[in-house]
């Protein structure tokens, strides 16, 4: 995998690219990615790309040192913007069949009687005094109907009106062992 480089060859970084290979696997992300809409015309494969991109916060790194300045990746930083950009990417839908792939996999964890919900939170983080922090954009926040500088923080947390579970990526990529960070509401 081209993603493999991004890492620092730490035993920690070599289990936590497996979990994500395992996620990737799992929940067919490829293929999600493919009905969306996110394809590229020509050189690496959308899912190496997405992994690579994916794997940046999960090992401590930013996309600028992760991709823009890495020299030991197979793909240029050019290929990864161009992925990000593209304007038939439906990126809302590819976070929609994401949560309701992952809702459906919690939610055979209850009991049939029991009502649970995914909440997904895409909520504006200000950081209107900031100048030069990456991906800081111009966004739209609904709740003081203006727009501000900062970024969208994406919270996805499955509740059954007790609990409140916030899935961790060893929960989500390997069905056999389900581990929780359980937060009581």
């Amino acid at each position: 995998m081209e993603h493999n480089n991004i890492d620092s060859k730490t035993q920690a970084d070599i289990q936590i690219l497996g979990k994500i290979d395992d996620f990737f696997n799992t929940f067919n992300i490829a293929t999600t990615l493919h009905r969306c809409g996110v394809r590229k015309r020509h050189g690496h494969s959308v899912r190496s790309l997405m992994m690579a991109i994916f794997t940046l916060p999960f090992v401590g790194k930013n996309f600028f040192r992760g991709i823009v300045i890495n020299d030991n990746l197979t793909f240029g930083k050019d290929s990864a913007y161009d992925l990000l950009k593209g304007c038939n990417s439906n990126w809302r839908r590819l976070l929609l069949n994401i949560g309701i792939k992952i809702y459906s996999f919690l939610n055979r964890l209850t009991d049939e009687a029991r009502e649970s919900v995914l909440i997904v939170d895409d909520s504006p983080y200000d950081r209107s005094r900031s100048k030069s922090v990456e991906l800081l954009s111009r966004v739209w926040d609904h709740s003081n109907g203006r727009f501000i500088k900062g970024f969208r923080m994406l919270t996805i947390c499955w509740s059954d009106g007790t609990s409140c579970l916030i899935p961790t990526l060893k929960m989500l990529a390997l069905r056999q062992e389900v581990a929780f960070n359980i937060v009581g509401l």
